[in-house]
This record gives structure tokens, sequence and C-alpha cells, in this order.
């Protein structure tokens, strides 16, 4: 191992002060030190190439997981899509089933309706044609008319214009 001292003697300068002299060189101390640190970095030369090889297995496991997670990933794209589908075909019929009870509920309202119709139409026209007759005798033969003037029928309820 490098001592201070030894460090210390890379800045001393080539001569002494003073006057000029000769002109010194100054020590190339890098073989030194490349002979100095070569066996200790020999020694790292291994543990660098471990470090290398699990760095590259580190990388190749990494896109492993990243192939699986990308397939994992479509599949499961793929199951909630076709879940989609079921679910909207559900919907749709669902759909179609409150409409149709819907339009069943109406339809049926309308014929009840239709029938209510009917019934006061037949109970009413016997009424209303008996009026009609009355009114077209009563325009041939002058007689007595309803209270206040004009001509008129009497049913069960009173004088009807």
């Amino acid at each position: 191992m490098a001592q201070l001292r030894d460090f210390l003697d890379r800045f001393r300068p080539a001569g002494a002060p003073g006057a000029g002299g000769r002109v010194a060189v100054p020590v190339d101390r890098s073989h030194e030190l490349e002979a100095e640190l070569l066996p200790v970095l020999t020694l790292l030369d291994d543990t660098d190439a471990e470090c290398a090889g699990i760095v590259g297995r580190a990388h190749d496991e990494a896109a492993r997981i990243v192939a699986a997670a990308r397939a994992d990933a479509a599949a499961s794209r793929r199951d909630a899509s076709g879940r989609a589908v079921a679910v909207r075909a559900g919907a749709v019929q669902q759909a179609l089933a409150a409409a149709r009870a819907e339009a069943a509920g109406a339809v049926a309202g309308a014929r009840s309706e239709a029938r209510d119709v009917a019934e006061l139409a037949s109970r009413r026209i016997p009424v209303l044609a008996g009026r009609a007759v009355d009114l077209v005798r009563a325009l041939g033969t002058p007689g007595p008319g309803p209270p206040g003037g004009g001509s008129g029928h009497r049913d069960e309820r009173g004088w009807l214009p």
C-alpha cells in the first residue's frame, strides 16, 4: 500500500529552487502505479464478470416477466371483451322483455278501453237513435216542445237538446 510520503513525492519539484540549472524531467510514476494496482484490479475481473452475468440474467428475467404480463393482459382483454358482449346481449334481452311487457300492458289497456267504449256505445246507440227518430217525427208534427222553446227529447234525466 502506498504511504503518504510516496503520495506527496509526486508533487515535489524536479529541482531545487534558485538559479536555473539543468532541466530535470519529472519522474513518470504511472508504471509504478500500474504495477501497484494491477494485481488488485486483476482480482476484480472475476467479480466484474459475475456482475455482468447477473445483470444479463436480470435483463432476461425482466423481458420474460414483461412478455408474460403482456400475454396476461391480452388474455384479460379478450375475456373482458367476451363478457362485455354477453352482458350487452343480456341487457338487450332485458330491455326487449321490458318493452314487450310494457307494450302488452298498453295493448291490454287499449283493449279494455275499447271494450268500455263499445259497451257505452251499445247502451247509448238505442237512446240516441230514439232521440233522432223523435226529432225527425217532431219536425213533421206540431206539438208541445221542451221547456224554454225549441225541439228536444225527454229521457230519464229530463229534456235534452
